[in-house]
């Protein structure tokens, strides 16, 4: 679920470090001064694009001459990122944004998030679209995009920023929510909580809309919006990028419309074929994902049957909540739950829960159930807009029914001439991780098929 052990060129800690290091260190204290307009735009940080393109093949070489085991998983890095690389058309520049948006009770939160924009070298401003990238899962608040911006943090623990820089200089402007509870927010994750993500998202591409336009944010733009959006995540990003394009669609059609969506990989099914998954009696890469979900619900509804006393059995009711405050990575947490790296051993996930929450996940009729059901994405819709899924048959970690059963319900709707599920049997296993799975490893394959689909159609 969790993409930031993939392994990336070097030439990003040269590219950047030395950038990052006259970075937006004030961020924050900026941001008090600047509520009046309810955004605040960093100073930029600037990437040439031929400076960028140029290192990406002999950065790998030089990778492949150390170890020449991955080599053919290189290889097919090469054909998917070098394809993104090779469209570079402009430079571009970074800058952290911070936002207000709504918590899942309506109240007001500053959230932060990244935005990649476009620009020309003879000052020209080019008329973009604008594209809404949804992060995978990702527990730890110092991995959340807008940190790859803080002078010291290493570059290579941000792949999906990175994919984002090299998809904004083929020409498109990106913003990259961090998520309430990520990045600058302390707050508990929303995590897979639709309607609050969704939300968040609207938030942000509304700064990012009146960004570009020059309307907030207090900075000259290097590009202008050609009016087209698209949408675009993998993982729990998936899941963010279909909630928001269900958002888009039924509360905020008069003010944006969606050209395309490509939800990657996503938990759309939580009541069904997620749910399967936890209570499943064979050993599972992340278990995280349960501790995980069962914060964000309580933090949400409040409900005493979602308590860690009521769902976690004797320790991890006490071991386990404090290690998802945004402090703790998914390594951390799991270990944290008896799976061990070195030497490899796996767990059940469901062995870490009480026997009557168990029961509650078995009955459709429970309050756990029912809110999962709540959080399906493709409930209550009727897409109207071009969406392809993209997921991996093989996927270990979200199973590809997420998607098969989101595209059979869009189907049997009517929305069949608007969606379409995409099966991406290629993985590029550059993980350094010692437990690999199929779902990291289809990322970088998807999130070129992703992209080059809105580059050559819309």
């Amino acid at each position: 679920m969790k993409l930031n052990c993939i392994k990336l060129p070097l030439i990003l800690l040269a590219l950047t470090c030395s950038l990052l290091v006259a970075g937006c260190g004030s961020d924050s204290k900026s941001a008090i001064s600047n509520q009046a307009q309810s955004v605040y735009v960093s100073p930029a940080v600037t990437v040439k694009n031929s400076d960028f393109a140029a290192s990406i093949t002999s950065q790998v070489a030089a990778i492949l001459s150390q170890n020449p085991l991955n080599a053919s998983d290189w290889s097919q890095f090469l054909i998917d990122f070098g394809d993104i690389v090779k469209h570079a058309t402009y430079d571009i520049e970074l800058r952290k944004m911070l936002y207000l948006s709504r918590r899942a009770d309506g109240t007001s939160v500053l959230l932060s998030g990244l935005i990649i924009l476009p620009r020309t070298s003879n000052g020209a401003k080019p008329a973009v679209p604008i594209m809404m990238y949804q992060h995978g899962t990702e527990p730890y608040r110092a991995y959340a995009p807008s940190q790859f911006l803080t002078p010291g943090h290493n570059p290579l623990d941000y792949p999906e920023v990175i994919f984002a820089v090299s998809m904004a200089m083929s020409g498109y402007a990106i913003a990259l929510p961090d998520y309430q509870g990520l990045g600058d927010n302390t707050d508990i994750q929303p995590f897979v909580h639709a309607k609050t993500l969704a939300g968040q998202v609207v938030d942000m591409l509304r700064a990012t809309r009146d960004t570009i336009n020059g309307t907030t944010g207090g900075i000259t733009p290097p590009c202008t919006w050609n009016g087209k959006l698209f949408l675009m995540g993998y993982s729990e990003g998936g899941f963010v990028t279909m909630a928001a394009t269900r958002e888009l669609q039924l509360n905020h059609a008069a003010e944006f419309t969606v050209t395309a969506s490509a939800p990657m990989a996503g938990p759309h099914d939580l009541s069904g074929t997620m749910r399967n998954v936890i209570l499943a009696d064979t050993p599972f890469k992340a278990p995280y994902f349960i501790p995980f979900v069962l914060t964000s619900y309580y933090n949400i509804y409040q409900n005493a049957s979602l308590s860690p006393d009521y769902t976690l059995s004797p320790p991890f009711n006490t071991t386990l909540p404090p290690l998802l405050n945004g402090n703790s990575t998914a390594e951390t947490i799991n270990k944290a739950m008896g799976m061990s790296y070195s030497p490899v051993g796996l767990i059940v996930a469901k062995s870490v829960l009480t026997r009557q929450f168990i029961t509650d996940l078995q009955t459709t009729t429970s309050s756990m159930y029912l809110h999962l059901q709540e959080n399906d994405t493709y409930r209550g819709w009727v897409p109207n807009m071009p969406i392809r899924m993209f997921h991996n048959p093989n996927d270990d970690l979200v199973p590809f029914a997420n998607s098969q059963v989101a595209f059979n319900a869009f189907s049997t709707a009517g929305a069949k001439k608007w969606v379409s599920l995409a099966a991406s049997t290629t993985t590029v296993n550059i993980s350094n991780s010692t437990v690999p799975t199929v779902h990291v490893g289809s990322a970088v394959p998807e999130l070129h098929d992703a992209w080059s689909w809105f580059f050559n159609n819309f």
